[in-house]
């Protein structure tokens, strides 16, 4: 301890420690260039640690900032020893310049252990060139974000959908320019206030306005609702809005946030639908009574002449001769035909649907009830009827049962002459990506994408038809033969596509002339009760 003492009260004390200059022989140049040798470096570690200094204050983003500092006094450190060398060609204070060499290796140590911790850290930093590559990633995202922007503006005006947030502690509203364009603002206004909004509803709808906001800030539900606000030209314009309140953690509410859109054109839309669909109704009505009262009056003439055609030829058989006799027969035969149309008539008419009615049905069921009340017509033509396993859908069953009938009907008299007819009922179940062209266009307003489908067929091996008629067989009183060659009245496959449509379906068929027919309709599993208004 004695030595250390000895050291620390002789730190500048010279004594026994000759000047550098008198250690060995220097020669001037040997010397001096030693000397300024050394003082160049210290005054280059001096101006290092500056600089590093200046950096650090300067980046107050800076990373790593106590290295800075170490690295700087680490430096300044080694700059000293070579000064003191410098000097100690004239002061050859030997202990001092000992223990600045110590102090300079406890700093370079603690710089040593605080790189080694920072290493792992330091390694996970990205490198220029992946910084560089983040940046390009970067731009190109905020380039698709504008254009992205720019569709949302663009798809917002298409809709007339605009949105707002309400800052409530600072009572500012900040609204979207979408919005301020359904509100009718001037292009040159960029705000409006909620006092100005206000002032644009309807005055029947202010005070309710207030109050609906006023409990949507007490409950924190703001529940969709449609209202009215007046453009400066005067016009009425009706608006959807929905919004949310935003709580803080405490529970506090700190805004408000929501959507508008304008929408009156499809209220206005839907009201002429209404009125069009309510004068539809009525004219349906009309038309069912109007066919009832034809069909009572006209069968009751009929009824007499089928009567009295059958008293004449029972009795005047021999007196009328054979062309007489034709001319009853033809006379009679015209008159069931009649009689058998004016029953179509009606049938077809009552045609009508209430959603309410539809229940569960099973297909094979209906089928199964069909096919007994057509026995003796299948027994007499030998018909050979295959029936898969049909699914579960909800609908209507007795007008199902009349899609049944009829194409069963066509699929036994259409057959070739001598021939037993051969029918094949099957089904399967489709969902939305599969179905049809045609149906997918004439059934946006009831698709579902979730919405399950079967698709049913019923095949024969018949005469066929043509397709170039295709669009011709389902309308009604159309036919493609001559009643004396297959009798009807042209309105059973105008009874099916009516059903189908009544059952949101579609109906289409496949044939060639002499290779039978495939009748397919395709009707939704679940029905879904559309209400206007």
């Amino acid at each position: 301890m004695s030595q250390v003492g000895d050291f620390f009260s002789k730190l500048f004390d010279t004594t026994n420690f000759p000047p550098r200059w008198h250690c060995g022989r220097w020669s001037d140049f040997h010397g001096w260039l030693y000397i300024i040798s050394d003082i160049m470096v210290w005054a280059a570690y001096f101006a290092i640690p500056l600089i590093i200094v200046r950096f650090v204050s300067k980046r107050t983003d800076a990373r790593f900032v106590r290295i800075y500092f170490l690295f700087a006094a680490f430096i300044l450190a080694c700059g000293s020893t070579h000064l003191i060398d410098a000097l100690a060609f004239w002061f050859p204070f030997y202990r001092f310049n000992a223990l600045v060499r110590f102090c300079t290796g406890v700093i370079s140590w603690i710089t040593v252990f605080s790189l080694i911790r920072i290493l792992p850290m330091a390694k996970s930093l990205k490198t220029a060139e992946q910084l560089e590559a983040e940046i390009e990633q970067r731009k190109k995202a905020e380039e698709q974000l504008q254009v992205n922007n720019a569709l949302l503006n663009e798809a917002q005006d298409i809709a007339r959908l605009g949105h707002w947030q309400w800052d409530i502690p600072s009572n500012k509203v900040t609204w979207s320019e979408s919005t301020l364009r359904i509100f009718g603002v001037p292009p040159d206004v960029k705000e409006m206030t909620y006092e100005d909004y206000l002032q644009k509803l309807h005055p029947e709808e202010r005070n309710m306005m207030q109050e609906r906001v006023a409990k949507a800030l007490e409950e924190k539900v703001y529940p969709p609702f449609y209202h009215r606000i007046i453009w400066p030209d005067g016009q009425v314009r009706i608006l959807l809005g929905k919004g949310e309140v935003v709580a803080d953690d405490t529970g506090k509410v700190v805004k408000m946030i929501g959507t508008v859109q304008d929408i009156t054109d499809q209220k206005n839309s839907e009201q002429e639908l209404l009125l069009k669909t309510q004068k539809l109704e009525a004219s349906n009505v009309e038309l069912q009574k109007f066919a009832f009262v034809a069909s009572h009056d006209l069968r009751e003439p009929l009824r007499k002449i089928i009567t009295f055609g059958s008293m004449l030829e029972r009795e005047y058989k021999d007196t009328l001769g054979e062309k007489g006799n034709l001319y009853l027969q033809k006379m009679t035969g015209a008159s069931l035909r009649m009689q058998k149309l004016i029953d179509d008539i009606l049938d077809f008419s009552k045609l009508t649907v209430n959603p309410r009615a539809f229940t569960k049905v099973k297909l094979n069921d209906v089928v199964s009830q069909v096919l007994s009340d057509m026995e003796v017509a299948t027994t007499k033509a030998n018909a050979n009827i295959q029936v898969s396993q049909l699914p579960e859908i909800e609908g209507n069953a007795s007008q199902l049962g009349q899609l049944f009938q009829n194409l069963i009907s066509n699929a036994v008299k259409f057959t070739k002459p001598g021939e037993a007819p051969v029918i094949r009922i099957h089904a399967k179940y489709v969902d939305a990506t599969n179905l049809p062209k045609d149906f997918l266009k004439d059934h946006q307003f009831h698709l579902s994408m979730n919405k399950k489908y079967c698709q049913v067929f019923v095949e024969d091996k018949g005469i066929g038809f043509d397709e170039a008629y295709l669009d011709k067989i389902f309308l009604i009183f159309q036919r493609l033969h001559d009643r004396t060659e297959y009798e009807g009245t042209g309105v059973g496959l105008a009874v099916c596509k009516k059903v189908v449509d009544l059952h949101n379906g579609y109906i289409t068929a496949y044939s060639k002339l002499g290779e039978g027919a495939t009748f397919v309709f395709i009707l939704p599993l679940t029905q879904d009760i559309i209400e206007l208004g």
